[in-house]
């Protein structure tokens, strides 16, 4: 039985689906300007966990003086996507990307900035729309350069990908035009789950044949 299989039997006898989210090992958040350059310095504190439809990333790390908190994070397989990038309830520039063979895709709502009384985040710019779009190797995560672009209200579209860099501008928000990338590994399961996991599948067996005698 191939690893893929034996996961799911026990994944399946323990209640738990396969697709549950799945720890990042080293991760890292790096932002880039419309010009290329790094902004500011890499964040290389990023914890976070994918799987099961969605995605989550966070760290202690204060990115120019401040907090950042990333949520509603979801991935996409291959196919073509629209994200509406909604600004306290109102339609702004549709965000439109495409996920490739072999990619997942992913969008997050990314809060930021000087604590504030006045949004509904508790920082002063909420809800910024952040696309990912991952070339997989092995259980390697690297943000790529996707196809995408803006398409505005009265119908008119702007290229925004690909540009050459990592990640996808930013379109709403305090970053418009920026790249945000989120880079890591996810975290293998342990060999010894494998071993125990063949221990319940082995008393799975036992107890059937048992019952059939």
């Amino acid at each position: 039985m191939n690893k893929t299989a034996l996961a799911t039997e026990i994944a399946l006898y323990m209640g738990v689906g396969i697709a549950n989210a799945a720890p990042m090992g080293s991760a890292t958040f790096t932002m880039y300007d419309p010009g290329g350059a790094t902004v500011g310095t890499p964040d290389a504190t990023v914890t976070g966990s994918i799987g099961g439809g969605s995605w989550s990333v966070a760290s202690s790390t204060l990115f120019f003086s401040y907090n950042w908190v990333a949520h509603n994070g979801t991935t996409f397989g291959p196919g073509t996507y629209t994200i509406d990038a909604l600004n306290n309830g109102t339609p702004n520039p549709l965000y439109v990307f495409e996920v490739g063979p072999g990619q997942v895709g992913g969008h997050v709502l990314f809060d930021w900035a000087a604590p504030s009384t006045a949004t509904s985040c508790g920082l002063a710019s909420c809800d910024i729309d952040v696309i990912q779009v991952w070339d997989i190797s092995g259980n390697t995560y690297t943000s790529g350069d996707p196809v995408a672009w803006r398409k505005a209200g009265n119908g008119s579209t702007t290229t925004l990908g690909p540009d050459g860099l990592r990640g996808t501008p930013m379109i709403d928000g305090a970053f418009n035009g920026f790249n945000a990338n989120f880079d890591f590994t996810v975290v293998p399961v342990p060999a010894a789950v494998w071993l125990f996991g063949s221990g319940l599948l082995g008393l799975v067996g036992v107890a059937r044949r048992k019952k059939s005698a």
